[in-house]
């Protein structure tokens, strides 16, 4: 079967990437953990003793020394709210850990990192309206954002009550039920089997026949799109947005087997109808933003995959047209990074494979 446009860009890409791990491979393994490692920032690796941080706080220019071997949890939010797209889960995450912090009190430390030297003002505004309860440290020049390796923002670091890194939680729709899960953990009032079964999915009690045909079409399409299938796979999904417009899965679904068609004008309606169902989905902002990079709209292309980016785990399909984004502004440090992250992600992927 003949390579679509978008395999054969992201096959020449990968191979690119993986000619350059070759080359590099002891600085990329340093920066960047694989997949099985958890609670991983750039300099410190789960169990490392976190650093105290010395900065002054959004309100008082004096400084303040922080450290976490006190006996209890801590909880530190790295955020910035620029550009727009981070704007919003910045300050939800804020008015979160606010909450948490009053429902735990005394028994944990939660503060913010604000890592920026612009719009300082809008956080104070709104930290005394919607997030009283935690200090926000001001990190204009980034020393702290550096020095602990931060990779994404807003980002979550939980350390133990000895000051270790325990976890690490990029921003996600569950961001309030994993770092809660997570400080019960701490505190013991959870054990390993309590918190692993709060994560879990609930499961509706009786599914209508709708909905089992829907679920059924999905994985169908799903498996068809694995197989390069993309015609089965479109009518798999198609049949299913008819079966349940209101639901977002088969919209996603229906984009990328159109977009791997190099259909992109049906391709982009299928991502513009996902977000009317939800307007944060990173799926959505994802396949948008490459529908617009396959066909060479740069600059429309660079806002959507620039939101898809900050989602837990970015496709790898965004970091690499992203990466080369970055190269054609001339923005070689932002590419470089990049293309060290995706070295990263191809190189876990042939690990795991023969594990």
């Amino acid at each position: 079967m003949e390579r679509t446009k978008l395999e054969t860009r992201n096959i020449f890409r990968a191979g690119l990437l993986v000619a350059i791990a070759t080359l590099s491979l002891v600085l990329v393994s340093h920066n960047f953990a694989l997949a099985e490692d958890s609670a991983t920032l750039r300099n410190f690796k789960s169990g490392d003793k976190l650093p105290p941080i010395k900065l002054s706080t959004i309100n008082d220019s004096a400084q303040q020394n922080f450290t976490f071997d006190n006996g209890k949890p801590g909880v530190i939010m790295f955020f910035s709210i620029r550009p727009d797209f981070r704007k919003k889960r910045s300050l939800a995450l804020l008015s979160t850990l606010s909450d948490l912090a009053d429902e735990y009190k005394t028994k944990i430390n939660i503060l913010g990192i604000f890592s920026d030297n612009r719009d300082l003002n809008i956080v104070k505004t709104f930290m005394d309206s919607s997030a009283k309860n935690i200090p926000v440290y001001n990190d204009r020049e980034k020393y702290i954002y550096n020095q602990y390796g931060i990779f994404m923002m807003p980002l979550v670091v939980i350390a133990d009550s000895d000051g270790r890194l325990h976890e690490v939680i990029p921003y996600t729709y569950s961001i309030r039920e994993l770092v809660e899960g997570n400080i019960k953990l701490l505190l013991g009032e959870w054990d390993k089997t309590a918190f692993i079964k709060s994560l879990m999915p609930k499961e509706t009690v009786i599914k209508s026949k709708e909905e089992k045909e829907y679920i059924r079409r999905i994985n169908y399409g799903r498996i068809m799109l694995s197989k390069k299938m993309y015609d089965q796979a479109s009518r798999e999904f198609s049949n299913a947005v008819k079966l349940m417009p209101h639901l977002i899965n088969a919209h996603i679904g229906l984009g990328f087997a159109l977009l791997t068609s190099e259909k992109y004008d049906r391709a982009e309606a299928s991502f513009r109808e996902a977000l009317k169902i939800n307007p944060d989905s990173d799926d959505a902002f994802a396949g948008l933003g490459l529908t617009y990079y396959e066909r060479g709209e740069m600059k429309s292309a660079l806002i959507e995959l620039e939101k898809a980016f900050i989602a837990p785990d970015p496709r790898l399909e965004v970091i690499i047209a992203l990466a080369e984004i970055y190269e054609q502004k001339g923005l070689n440090k932002k590419a470089i990074r990049l293309n060290k992250l995706a070295v990263s992600r191809l190189m876990t992927t042939y690990n795991q494979r023969w594990k």
